[in-house]
């Protein structure tokens, strides 16, 4: 099993079962996550993390549509709702060298989707750092 195969397998069994513990396990220290509903990269494991444990509390019915592996690149396509908007996305996420997941692009259409979905986020993100 490639490394990119053996992460994706521990990133569906943790974002199914929304386990922060599995997914930290397959973080880097100095990973990012960009996404359209920030303004700048989130930067470090903590603050992806943060963001991640976030996201999959908000979103509703997250689908996994479609796999594309490329060395140490992966591509997911999936389908979610944020407060009954339907949306469709890709993730983007770049491996380093120990198959941990070191960049993490996020991109989602349509735009209400998107919008409801930064405002999902803001809220709960000021709730965490509270």
């Amino acid at each position: 099993m490639s490394k990119a195969q053996a992460f994706l397998e521990t990133w569906h069994k943790a974002v199914k079962q929304s386990d922060m513990d599995i997914l930290s396990s397959i973080v880097a220290e100095d990973a990012s996550l960009l996404s359209p509903a920030f303004w700048k990269p989130r930067q470090g494991k903590d603050k992806v993390l943060m963001v991640l444990a976030a996201v999959t509390d908000t979103f509703e019915d997250l689908t996994y549509t479609k796999e594309w592996i490329d060395g140490d690149e992966l591509i997911l396509e999936f389908t979610t709702s944020v407060g009954g908007k339907q949306m469709k996305g890709i993730d983007r996420i770049t491996l380093d060298e120990n198959g941990k997941l070191k960049e993490i692009e996020v991109l989602i259409r349509p735009m209400n989707g998107l919008m409801a979905l930064a405002a999902a986020l803001d809220d709960k993100l000021k709730a965490l750092m509270a």
